[in-house]
């Protein structure tokens, strides 16, 4: 196996296990560091954050881009499926989008601070695991992708939209959201906002899709 290879199957299995690790202390309220929880939840309700629905589909991406790994190492395969690279698109464009909004939208916001959102599992959900997925796309993946399929790396904060946005006008009390049902707070109170929000949100993470893919380019054309 390549040393490329071998770094991108060191990096799945990581983000794999990190993901796997971030979910079981979640799920089942495991604190390995002291602090107040932020965007956290100990039941199924978890999945309703984007944050953990993006870092599982990460991980998800990842296990299934090593094992492909694996088997181009074995010759079963001659090369890492297209659709795969895609998925890792869409998947890294989504914990990056995770990353940078907690950063600077959630954490400057926060009445808690900034680190309480960066503790125990959000460590990792927040920081560890998008960083790993982006240094795995933009250094180690192969697989070609054209200028218009970069749109694709919305697809998780589209499908993620469909559930965050109708949630918060079924349930608006006097004509407004709460911080109940918009846990984000990005509509700042104000249902209309939505109409604002939701393209200003999907451009953005198109953008973060349009640099991985372009420093991807650009890292595949270095190393040529």
């Amino acid at each position: 196996m390549s040393k490329q290879n071998k770094a991108s199957l060191t990096l799945n299995i990581l983000i794999f296990v990190f993901t796997l690790f971030a979910m079981v202390t979640m799920m089942t309220g495991y604190e390995f560091m002291s602090g107040k929880k932020v965007l956290s939840s100990t039941s199924y309700a978890a999945f309703k954050y984007f944050t953990v629905d993006s870092n599982v589909f990460a991980g998800i991406v990842s296990l299934i881009y090593a094992i492909f790994l694996i088997l181009l190492e074995k010759g079963k395969i001659k090369q890492i499926p297209q659709v795969l690279t895609l998925l890792n698109l869409a998947s890294t464009a989504g914990v990056t989008l995770t990353m940078m909004v907690t950063i600077f939208f959630l954490a400057p916001q926060s009445r808690f601070g900034f680190l309480p959102l960066f503790l125990n599992s959000n460590l990792f959900m927040h920081l560890v695991t998008p960083l790993l997925c982006i240094i795995n796309f933009i250094l180690f993946e192969q697989g070609k992708i054209s200028f218009a399929k970069t749109t694709l790396g919305t697809l998780p904060m589209i499908l993620y939209a469909l559930y965050y946005i109708p949630n918060i006008l079924l349930h608006l009390e006097d004509g407004k959201p709460t911080l109940e049902y918009d846990w984000y707070g990005f509509m700042m109170g104000n249902a209309k906002a939505a109409l604002i929000v939701v393209p200003l949100v999907l451009l953005i993470t198109w953008a973060f899709a349009l640099a991985l893919w372009g420093l991807n380019k650009k890292a595949v054309k270095e190393r040529i």
